[in-house]
């Protein structure tokens, strides 16, 4: 993991055309498992080659647990002058090993989505 790099990081890609989605708006929220409401971490959006690498600073530290991160499609493709039938894509992800870097890739289109766990 880079010295300046979040311990959750993004990159959103438009695999319908091959290149990277700047200007994302990414959301990230932890899951509070007594009262079962997410709580906001972060903000931020996507740089020129779709990373959002500062969504926490540097050496926060992350607890195990539920985590949401949400991206803005719907915006990012009217921007873009494009339609999206998904408004936002919300990943839900478990954060097992709080010391691991955790990157969660985003290949989207206008009417698809995909992601997995990056490295």
């Amino acid at each position: 993991m880079s010295l300046k790099q979040s311990p959750i990081t993004s990159h959103v890609l438009i695999a319908s055309k091959g290149i990277p989605a700047p200007s994302v708006q990414v959301k990230l929220e932890h899951l509070d498992g007594e009262s079962g409401l997410w709580s906001a971490l972060a903000e931020g959006v996507t740089d020129n080659d779709g990373r959002c690498s500062n969504l926490l600073p540097h050496g926060h530290h992350v607890q195990k647990g539920v985590y949401r991160i949400t991206f803005e499609t719907g915006r990012f493709f009217e921007s873009i002058g494009e339609y999206s039938f998904y408004p936002c894509v919300q990943i839900i992800f478990d954060l097992a090993q709080p010391l691991q870097h955790y990157h969660i890739p985003l290949l989207i289109s206008p009417f698809s989505y995909t992601t997995y766990r990056g490295s």
